[in-house]
């Protein structure tokens, strides 16, 4: 169960219970304070499912003037410099600035336990409310999710690659002064964006690594009791308070769900920690029980612009989100122009036309409904939420497999039973991955399990896949050019996942472009820029299904915003966008690629359309 509060925060329930808290003696790393003994906790609660970010701390200080205390006393932070050396507090060194690049997802850092007291007080204020730091018999709680292994996914330092940001390969290769004993590549050398590692149990991120989280308790070296506690608060007095959950410049040892250090001040402010906060379980939040799913009306950071969003809740604390595309009687041109046409003609076929450009000839085209639009293309996390709940095997799994890649052979082989939507041959790719390797009619099942989760509150007539007339319209955000920022193949490094630099290094694709957007492979969804509507990935990415079949658009339905169905068209589906290994040719937004109906892609997966 989670509920969301005003700046943008999901926090997760987590229920009352007992657990053994501390370390067993032969757990490798652990250290002589972390004694073993039971603890209670009689009372839920509910805990931010990330850390305090950038942009929730910006909204604190905007909103109260707030100055830090490294900026008040003017004597700053401890920083980072470019060799991943931890400097001494300098005033150029503050959250805003810690020596790394931030971005409003990032988790907030610099700040100290006095700054961290300050945010939740104010949050309180605002939601009339009680937030607060967690204890630290709270966080170990929910940092172990009914686990008793040195991790939350088990004992294996080598599985923290996937579920934390912490020391590991990727900084070795930058570092090598560091010592560091994780062999696996995160992907990070500073810190991550909130949530882009797996979960626990209770649904929750970063728990391990990315940076150390102040607790409300005083440290006190070996002040662990042996006799069972019941909601313990930690000792009554002591000048230095403890953090958890070690940082992104961690090894394995800091990493464990029983590591605990203590600093010496509470005024005490690095680049490698942060917080997360509590809201009290007496003063649970109304929306627990509201519709699923949910209208709300947020922000968008990248875009500081706000929009409506449709939002289900899929339970394990992941969500799924939709963005209200206002299309009820917008007329454009779907395909492309006969310009377009030359101009693509000239550039990507050395003027040797191909008949499929004939198939996106353009064609005036007036939409009947608004509709909600997946704001990102479907995740492997969301896919596995689906899963679980029905235990729905995937075309590809009860055929002969997908495609992935073969790691000896350095390209992609398929259809192979090794490969499915939950092995694609890539260790990294998180939840956050979007799901490949799925066929039309297994996308279908999902939107039919979708539908299944409205409990009627909120008005849903139809949970599909889009048609291409909604598809491109979304894509188009009210632009009529190849893409929806212009015409330039070059800017799609700032918008999309597609190949680049960073593709040709590996030599995946015979044609790329210039710029690199740092993704050799697919990417975690939204991490690029998204289009005016607040869309992400509609160019480049991965493939993305549609429910309607190919066709001429001369005879698109002038009803259910033009959908094509098999009466119309042709039986084979239709698949948009482009994808990582590919350029503007085929990222562009009327381009148009005919699969088959059992078609199954380590590029390809979709996004969801729901009809009000």
């Amino acid at each position: 169960m989670a509920i969301h509060n005003s700046v943008g925060m999901k926090l997760i329930y987590i229920p009352p219970g007992s657990f053994t808290m501390g370390s067993p003696e032969s757990e490798v790393g652990r250290e002589t304070q972390e004694i073993q003994h039971e603890v209670e906790l009689t009372k839920g609660f509910y805990l931010g499912q990330h850390e305090v970010t950038v942009g929730q701390f910006k909204q604190f200080v905007a909103d109260t003037k707030y100055q830090t205390d490294g900026e008040r006393d003017g004597k700053g932070a401890y920083g980072a410099n470019e060799a991943g050396k931890i400097e001494a507090m300098h005033a150029r060194f503050t959250w805003k600035t810690p020596g790394f690049e931030q971005t409003d997802d990032h988790p907030v850092v610099d700040v100290s336990w006095q700054d961290a007291k300050a945010f939740c007080a104010w949050l309180s204020r605002k939601e009339k409310k009680t937030y607060r730091l967690p204890t630290e018999a709270e966080w170990e709680y929910a940092c172990r999710a009914g686990t008793k292994t040195a991790y939350a996914h088990g004992d294996d330092p080598e599985g923290l690659a996937a579920m934390g940001n912490g020391a590991d390969a990727t900084a070795r290769t930058k570092f090598p002064g560091w010592s560091i004993g994780i062999k696996g590549r995160d992907g990070h050398l500073f810190t991550a964006p909130a949530g882009q590692f797996k979960a626990n149990a209770f649904g929750l991120h970063d728990m391990h690594g990315n940076v150390w989280e102040w607790c409300e308790d005083c440290y006190v070296p070996n002040s662990y009791p042996k006799a069972k506690q019941t909601d313990p608060a930690g000792p009554a007095e002591g000048t230095a308070r403890v953090q958890r959950g070690g940082g992104w410049s961690s090894d394995a040892k800091r990493l464990r769900s029983a590591a605990r250090v203590g600093r010496d001040s509470v005024a005490y402010r690095g680049c490698y920690q942060g917080f997360r906060v509590v809201l009290d379980p007496q003063a649970r939040d109304a929306r627990a029980a509201e519709s699923n799913p949910r209208v709300l009306t947020a922000r968008d950071a990248k875009l500081d612009k706000e929009f409506e969003y449709l939002v289900f809740d899929l339970g394990k604390g992941v969500e799924f989100k939709l963005v209200k595309v206002k299309a009820q009687g917008q007329s454009f041109r779907i395909g492309s122009s006969k310009q377009e046409q030359e101009a693509v003609n000239a550039k990507y076929f050395d003027g040797k036309q191909p008949g499929k450009l004939a198939m996106e000839n353009e064609q005036a085209v007036t939409l009947t409904d608004d509709f909600y639009l997946g704001q990102f293309e479907v995740t492997r996390g969301q896919f596995r939420r689906f899963v679980e709940e029905t235990g729905y095997q995937t075309i590809p799994e009860l055929t002969d497999g997908g495609k992935g890649w073969d790691a000896k052979e350095q390209k992609f082989v398929g259809a192979d039973k090794r490969f499915s939507w939950r092995d694609t041959g890539f260790d990294f790719q998180t939840d956050e991955y979007p799901v490949v390797n799925v066929a039309i009619d297994d996308a279908r099942k999902f939107c039919e399990w979708l539908l299944k989760k409205c409990d009627g509150r909120v008005k849903i007539r139809e949970v599909r896949l889009p048609g291409e007339a909604e598809w491109e319209f979304a894509c188009r955000a009210g632009s009529q050019t190849r893409f929806h920022f212009g015409d330039d193949d070059e800017r799609l490094v700032e918008f999309a996942n597609v190949a680049d630099a960073a593709a040709r290094e590996m030599k995946l694709a015979a044609v790329t472009l210039n710029g690199s957007d740092g993704f050799p492979f697919s990417a975690p969804v939204g991490r690029f820029k998204p289009n005016p509507f607040g869309l992400y990935d509609m160019h480049g990415n991965v493939w993305e299904f549609c429910e309607d079949f190919y066709g001429k658009y001369s005879a698109l339905p002038k009803e259910r915003n033009a959908l094509q169905t098999v009466r119309h068209g042709e039986i084979r589906p239709v698949m948009r966008g482009g994808a990582w290994h590919l350029t503007g040719r085929d990222c562009r937004c009327a381009n148009r690629f005919i699969v088959g109906s059992t078609g199954r892609y380590a590029t390809g997966g979709f996004r969801v359309l729901c009809m009000p």
